[in-house]
């Protein structure tokens, strides 16, 4: 598995350049770190008020159906989630009002998956109308966060997975963290290790990834600002029952 590394500009000119061509360099599989994409004052910004938020109120979770609010959630190996987990995951979504402002400055990044998918998803759906424009932001505290290996959905509307770094391995954490590897058992590609706050990671989704366990020997703290912080602006299917609604898949 390749990494490669590009400004925000010659990024951009490549994929609206040559969209088949990127997506082929995708698929081979590369992983591709665009650095700086935002700055990384208002990354750790938008990571300081998720973590403030989650010390001061209740953590709760609602199914993706009309009337969901913006919550968060202490996922802990819940026995009956299609990929297990251990980290604090924050939820908000476009068509609330009060997220107008933070999807705006996300907006390049819809954009660009609108362009990849040949269509144009509205980051203002409801559940009602199936697809849903979400900002999560997963925190992967020290003492053991992980996510488990796993193969997300190839859609129309995700032929990209894009990742905004919100934390420093060798400074927020020491160990572990997000990998990708060209098949089960191959080489782990600990893709923190070349990452920088603000920096964009686009990987091909159906490409087996995880997250190693952070700093496991570590007393477990999500109550602390530490640990393994990302950002994931993304389309999903809301919780009816859709005929082609397709979940993450596990490799065991």
């Amino acid at each position: 598995m390749k990494v490669n590394k590009y400004n925000k500009k010659d990024f951009l000119d490549f994929v609206f350049n040559d969209k088949e061509g990127f997506l082929e360099k995708l698929n081979t599989p590369e992983a591709l770190i665009i650095r700086e994409f935002y700055p990384s004052e208002k990354i750790h910004e938008l990571r300081n008020l998720c973590f403030d938020r989650g010390i001061i109120s209740v953590s709760t979770w609602h199914p993706l159906k009309e009337g969901c609010p913006d919550y968060h959630r202490l996922h802990d190996n819940y026995p009956r989630a299609y990929v297990k987990q251990k980290f604090h995951a924050f939820y908000h979504h476009g068509y609330l009002k009060e997220n107008e402002e933070l999807f705006q400055y996300f907006s390049e990044i819809f954009e660009l998956k609108n362009y990849l998918s040949d269509a144009v998803y509205s980051t203002k759906g409801v559940p009602l109308e199936k697809l849903v424009a979400r900002i999560n932001v997963h925190h992967y505290p020290v003492g053991g966060g992980y996510q488990a290996e796993h193969i997300d959905p190839a859609r129309d509307f995700a032929r990209i997975q894009t990742l905004i770094c919100a934390s420093k391995k060798g400074v927020d954490f020491q160990n572990g963290g997000v990998f990708g590897r060209m098949e089960k058992g191959g080489v782990k590609y600990y893709l923190d290790d070349y990452l920088e706050p603000g920096d964009l990671l686009v990987i091909s989704p159906d490409i087996h990834h995880g997250v190693d366990p952070i700093d496991p020997s570590e007393p477990y703290s999500w109550d602390k600002n530490t640990g393994r912080w990302m950002i994931l602006p993304l389309f999903v299917t809301s919780d009816y029952n859709w005929e082609d609604n397709i979940k993450p898949k596990q490799v065991s």
